[in-house]
This record gives C-alpha cells, structure tokens and sequence, in this order.
C-alpha cells in the first residue's frame, strides 16, 4: 500500500531497542478469534483497516484459517520469526506463548490479558514473566493493557475501539497511559476532530517497561509536538527531571493528568495497578518542578493536546520592542460588557498576564470605539463593531500593532457562532499575519469538533465561554515557560561511601557543615551534671526528651520553654524522664533561640521519586496548615527559592505587617547544602527533619532545634551515645 506523503514512514530513529516494536514490520496476533466483532477478534481488522503493509503472522489451535490468512497452531510453527507479537490468551498461558516467541527470535510482545499483577494470584505469573523477557532479552508490553498504535508505521496493535477506522490521521501528539481506556478516549476524540496523533501506549501493569520509558522512546522521535500523560504512579519517578529536561531541548511540552490523590483514589489506584499511591502533593509540586503541565480533567487533557499541538505560544509581534508605559500580555476584545471584568477576575486567578496598552494604542481605539466604549485593555468594543466590518477590522490591527500585545481574546456575544462564521476571514488572517495565538470565546456555545479544529489549524481556537477561553491561554503561557526554564539538577547516582553520624553529637557536627547553625546544648545524661548544662549554657534554655529517641515532644508534653534557672532546669529533666518512664534517659538542654521564623525542612525516601526535600511553616503549624512544598533531589537555589516564593512562608521571614525581614538567602543556601550533604549518604536514610529550623534576622543565618532521623530498620535512629 502507498502511504499518503503528508504521512510518510519515518525514517528509523538510530537503532534504539523500541524500534523492534514500533518500526515492526510483520507481526503475529497470538490468540486471535474468527469473530474479528470480539476483543480478541478485532485487532486483525484494526490492522488491515489501518494499511499494516508487513507480514501477519496468526496463531490459534483451533481453527486454520482466518480472513484468509493461515492460522497456525503454535508460535513453534510460524514459518518465520515476527518482529513483534500481541498475545491475547488466558494469564495462565502467557508465560509459555512469550517463551516460545523467545525462542522463535519475536523482540517485542503485547500482552492483552489481565490476571497478573492486579490480581491476589498473579505474582507466580509475573516473577515468569519477567525471567523469560529477561533471558530472551525481550521488550514487554502490558500486560493488562490496550496496546500500541504507531500511526506513521500504520502500525496499531489493539482491539480498542477507538482505531476501529480506515486510516488513522497523523498529528504531532502522542498519549501515554496507565489506563487503556483512557488513552484510547482521547484518541477517539482527536482523530473524530482531525487532529490525530502518532503514538499511543498503553502501559497496563509495567511489569518490565513503564511509562516513563515509552516518553523516552517518543521525545526522541522528533515527530511529537505535545505528549500527554495519563499518570495513576510512577515507579521510578527519579527520571522524570531527565526526561523533561530532554523534552525541553526539543521543543516538546509534556501535559499530565495524575489520579490517585486522595485517600479514597489513592484506594483505587492501588487496586487497579497494584501499585502504592503517593500524595498528590508531592507528585503536583515535583511536576510543577520539572516543567510537566498540569490538568486537572480528561477534558482539560484532551484540549490541552489541541490547543499546544495547534497554537503559536504568546509573544510580541516580530521585531516590536517593548511600549515603556505598558505591560506586556493578552489583549482582550469585548463585543459585551459583561464578560469583561470576569476574563480580567479569570486572568487574574490564572496568573495570565493582561496587557497594558501604550498611549498611542489607548489614544487610537478611543478615536476608533464610540465614546460608550472603553478603550483600555480589557476593551469594551460594544455591539456597534457587529454592524461595522470596518471598526472590527481596525480595533484588531490597533490591538494586534501595540508591542505589549502577547495573545488576543475575542468575546463575541449571543450570536457568536454565527458572527465567528461572518469574521472568520478577518480573525484567521489577524492570527497569520501576527503569528500569536487568537482565542474567540462564545456565550456557552459550542462547534462541532472538526470546525473548532479547522479554525484551531489556522491560528484561531474557539471556546466555550471566557472562563475556557482564559484557560487555553494560560496552557501556553505555562508551557511556554516550561519550554524555558534553565532546567534542574538530574539526579546523579547517589553517592553511598559516606557513613551517617552515629551520635547527637556527630549530627549537631553535620548540620554545621552544611551551614545550618545549632544553639548550644548539653546533655543531661544517666548520671548527668545538671550543674554543669548550667554553667555551659545561658539562660533561658529549652529542656526536652532527646529528639532523636522523640518524634512529637509537643503532644507527650516532652519539652520545657524560658526555663530560667538550674533549679527549674533540675526540675524539667526530672519531670521528663518520669514522663518517659525511664529515670536513667538523656535529656537535651539548649540555649532557647527567640525572635526567628520557624521553619521545617524534611527530606524523605519517597516510593515513587526517591529523595524529595520538603520546606515550609515549622513548628506545630506543619501538620494544621499544611504549608509545604516538594521537590525532587537534587535541586537546585533557585527551584528552592521560586518553592518558596509559593508559601505563606516567604511572607513571614519577608517582614510581614512590619515584622523584620529574616535572612532567606542564608535559609536558601542552607537547604541546598543540607540537601547536598544528605544525598551523600546514600539510601542510609528513610528521612530526616530539622523542624523547627529557626530563621534568624538577615545576616544571622538558620538554626536548627530540633532533629528526627528515621532509617528503614527502625522508626527513629538510635544514636548508641547520646552526648558523643
């Protein structure tokens, strides 16, 4: 079959090891049934329907021919070996069909059937599973999944519905999905609109490939404008940085949808994928992190890879220099008042930047607009422009010729659809000539798909309402800046020769190093000198149980405050230990820090990420107002201090209501030392906290009161010595 040019055969990409399935040239459907209206009888069709030009391999013990194609009773009698295969027989079988494709020389398989990782019975079938691919050195699809389509290769693997069409479109996105469901959903609705796409995967359990290595494989294809991911948890999330940095160098935005996030999804998740699930926080803030955009709906999905896989990202029109009395932004059009001040309240909310307009613009529209109108951005046009081509026409290129205009928003009014057909000439051509994105929002109307897409091809994309209208912008605006950003640390392998402290004292000697300062203390210990924690040390001091051995101190009643003198210090330790139940327990005197900020800073081993570094309020106020945020380590300053900028945090040490400002550089340069110095120690560490990490007044550094160590055999890191 010759294939269309506009979708021509890519040439192959260097030899990379998933090529033997995507660029695969025959293939056997194992399992396949006569009955091509059943799920294990489809793929034949879908193949044919789609123009698969290479060899097709059938195997079925029960029948000989199919479609009329041979059907062959075992993978041991194909004539040749197939370079990939999708197998569709029961679990128990599947470990002896991918031995047989094994031995035959197949390099690739899809597996269709569920029965593994997502059952209570499956795991004697998955430990099979992984042995025989890794013997053959075989690349594994599933199982439990949907399948593969290669658009370009006319290469779609599956028996979802959704390619159940003669020759699926070509567009510059690819879907990859922990949900077979899902991403043929959204591949329906992209090739029912025109828009198309180039790959889809769905990735089913991930028993040898995740879906990380499939975005690998597509970023690396230069065919891909916008990938968009379906994620329910990531197995080894420590490469995402990499891949989006990767990403990024070729111009490639990623779009994610995450579930799972709360504690009921997060149920569901785990049932669904037998994986654990991980907050939603974390994997929000460390997308946020890496440049991945986030949405927050299948619709939302879905759009996202129609608006960013058709529009020009916002930017000012060529060769214009910046108006010194504006602000540059989107440039909003109103034919009704009413929908003015609600895209403004929306940019707002959205952080989509409005424009300001120079004098000279101000001074042209208020000639040009009736004097009810409003001239300033966002415009009031009013309705007259409606029965004035001309008006409409001028407004446009006035807005379009200000320097500070990034992105245009038209709002029609009731008769939208039929006014966007009337100027539909005038908006594609405003959108040609000035190269940046034009939203036309209607008044809760909506086109038929292929319409909004045939606008969307030419610059122009159609909204709903101005709510959705302000969204699409947003998206490039996000994405945009995504395409951007200078780009993280990619984790490194963690450096493991280290040893971690094995006493207070030794940790107090750590933090210093990593520039986070410790008040002076003593410990009261067995046979402890209160008297003499009372000569070393300055009144008021801090009398607690030792942090290392107490996580909450402030709920057991386990810490004492301004205790003034020795007597009340004997009096403290006395009262904690009784508490404790242990008349022998070290007890931790400090010197009492007043006047600073607290903070907390943990980092944890987190299950899908690896070592994630937590800042935000310390104290008691970490668990009552949640002001947190995460990132993956390593870091960098600035991914620490921008994390910042996003807590209420930044405005307390900032010098809020008058307060005095705090020192944040020296908190900035703090974390990341200490966040350096705690991946040296390897995987030694389930977690560490410093909470609270005092801010001190600029120039007086951080201190940190209060340590909890945590490793993978114990709750809490017993120091064998608790003064060192």
């Amino acid at each position: 079959m010759t294939l269309p040019s506009s979708t021509a055969r890519p040439e192959p990409q260097g030899g990379h090891r998933l090529d033997a399935l995507f660029e695969a040239r025959s293939v056997c459907l194992v399992g396949i049934s006569r009955n091509e209206n059943s799920l294990i009888g489809s793929p034949l069709s879908i193949l044919r329907r789609n123009g698969f030009d290479g060899d097709i391999y059938l195997v079925n013990p029960n029948v000989t021919e199919i479609g009329g194609l041979p059907c062959y009773a075992s993978v041991s009698d194909l004539p040749a070996a197939p370079e990939a295969a999708l197998v569709m027989v029961r679990a128990a079988l599947v470990p002896s069909v991918i031995e047989e494709l094994g031995k035959k020389g197949t390099k690739a398989a899809i597996v269709l059937s569920s029965g593994f990782e997502e059952t209570t019975d499956g795991a004697s079938l998955v430990q099979q599973l992984k042995e025989i691919v890794e013997r053959y050195d075989m690349i594994l699809v599933g199982p439990n999944c949907e399948g593969v389509w290669s658009v370009q290769n006319r290469l779609v693997l599956t028996f979802g519905s959704a390619a159940k069409r003669d020759n699926l479109k070509f567009g510059p996105i690819a879907i990859l999905s922990q949900s077979g469901s899902i991403a043929g959903s959204i591949a329906r609705h992209l090739q029912d609109a025109g828009y198309g796409c180039a790959y889809l995967v769905s990735a089913g359990n991930e028993t040898t490939l995740d879906i990380l290595d499939f975005l690998d494989y597509v970023i690396g294809r230069g065919d891909v404008r916008v990938v968009v991911l379906f994620v329910e948890g990531l197995s080894n999330g420590q490469r995402l940085c990499g891949l989006v940095e990767k990403a990024r160098s070729k111009g490639i935005t990623l779009v994610a949808l995450k579930t799972g996030n709360s504690a009921l999804g997060g149920e569901a998740t785990t049932s669904h994928t037998g994986k654990l699930a991980t907050s939603g926080a974390v994997y929000s803030d460390i997308f946020s992190q890496a440049g991945v955009l986030q949405v927050h709906g299948l619709v939302e999905l879905l759009e996202a890879a129609q608006v960013l896989s058709t529009l020009p990202f916002p930017k000012p029109a060529k060769g214009m220099i910046q108006d010194a009395d504006g602000r540059r932004g989107v440039s909003v059009l109103s034919v009704p008042g009413g929908t003015r001040a609600l895209a403004a309240d929306v940019c707002d909310e959205m952080g989509v930047p409005m424009a300001v307009f120079g004098k000279n613009t101000v001074a042209r529209l208020s000639a040009l607009l009736p004097e009810f109108g409003y001239a300033r951005n966002p415009i009031d046009m009013t309705g007259q422009v409606l029965s004035h081509t001309e008006m409409f026409q001028a407004a446009l290129d006035i807005v379009g010729e200000d320097p500070n205009t990034e992105a245009i928003l038209i709002q029609l009014a009731n008769r939208g659809p039929r006014d966007l057909e009337k100027y539909r000439d005038l908006f594609t051509d405003t959108a040609a000539r000035l190269k940046l994105p034009i939203v036309v929002g209607l008044m809760c109307d909506t086109l038929p798909p292929g319409d909004i897409r045939a606008l969307a091809e030419l610059g122009v994309f159609c909204a709903r309402e101005p709510i959705d209208a302000v969204r699409y912008l947003s998206w490039l605006y996000r994405a945009k800046e995504n395409l951007v950003l200078s780009g993280g640390a990619v984790n490194p392998p963690l450096v493991t020769d280290l040893m971690s402290p094995a006493t207070w004292s030794a940790w107090m000697d750590f933090l210093s190093d990593a520039g986070v300062g410790v008040p002076p203390w003593a410990v009261a210990g067995p046979h402890g000198d209160i008297e003499g924690c009372s000569a070393a040390l300055r009144f008021p001091v801090v009398v607690k149980a030792m942090p290392t051995e107490v996580d909450h101190k402030t709920e057991g009643n386990l810490i004492r405050m301004n205790v003034g003198n020795t007597n009340e210090m004997h009096d403290a330790v006395s009262d904690i230990r009784s508490r404790l139940g242990r008349p022998d327990a070290s007890v931790l005197v400090q010197e009492q820090i007043d006047g600073a900020q607290e903070a907390v800073v943990t980092i944890t081993h987190n299950p899908d990420f690896g070592p994630v570094l937590a800042i935000g309020s310390g104290g008691v106020l970490v668990e009552l107002i949640k002001d947190v945020r995460f990132l993956a380590l390593p870091t960098t300053p600035a991914e620490i201090d921008l994390a910042l900028d996003q807590l209420m945090l930044s405005r307390l040490i900032g010098g809020f209501r008058g307060s005095r400002s705090l020192d944040r550089a020296s908190f900035v340069r703090a974390v990341f030392q200490f966040s350096q110095k705690v991946l040296a120690l390897g995987t030694q560490l389930r977690e560490i906290e410093l909470n609270p990490l005092m801010i001190m007044p600029e120039g007086k550094g951080v201190v940190a009161v209060d340590l909890v160590v945590k490793t993978e055999a114990s709750t809490n890191a017993r120091p064998p010595s608790a003064s060192g």
